[in-house]
């Protein structure tokens, strides 16, 4: 194995497939590569259109630091079940396509995610963005439960 690939939002579901991911990085001696993607968490682009310059900035920044939080608790996470060679990387776009993206980008072996309660079909089986994830990237797609 090269790399493995988590995405993370911070959630329950994605604390889960952080620990997995850690556990398969150890087990394999590769490194750890965690990512979470900053979208508009699922708000119409109508809302984005109407915010001032200011009201922008000021969210492009909580946004941010929301990001940096999450992918702080998550590399903690790793380090803590022994992980030596973590790396974080924090994006802007659509989930799924941006992780699939990293993963090609990054030479990943695999890519880890959590299941999570979506909307949808797709959902009813896996969570949108693990389901997003089969169809879009050519790596193994490991869904925690």
């Amino acid at each position: 194995m090269k790399r493995i690939l988590v995405a993370t939002d911070g959630s329950e579901g994605a604390n889960r497939a952080v620990d997995y991911a850690a556990d398969l990085a150890k087990q394999s001696g590769v490194p750890l590569l965690i990512a979470n993607v900053v979208g508009g968490y699922g708000l119409p682009d109508e809302i984005f259109r109407e915010f001032t310059r200011s009201q922008a900035a000021w969210l492009d920044e909580l946004l941010k630091s929301n990001s940096a939080g999450i992918l702080t608790k998550a590399k903690d996470r790793a380090r803590e079940r022994g992980v030596a060679a973590v790396e974080i990387e924090s994006v802007t776009g659509d989930v799924g396509e941006t992780i699939a993206q990293i993963a090609e980008d990054k030479d990943v072996e695999a890519i880890v995610v959590g299941k999570r309660g979506a909307s949808g079909v797709a959902a009813l089986v896996l969570g949108g963005v693990a389901h997003k994830l089969v169809s879009l990237s050519n790596r193994p797609i490991i869904v925690v439960p």
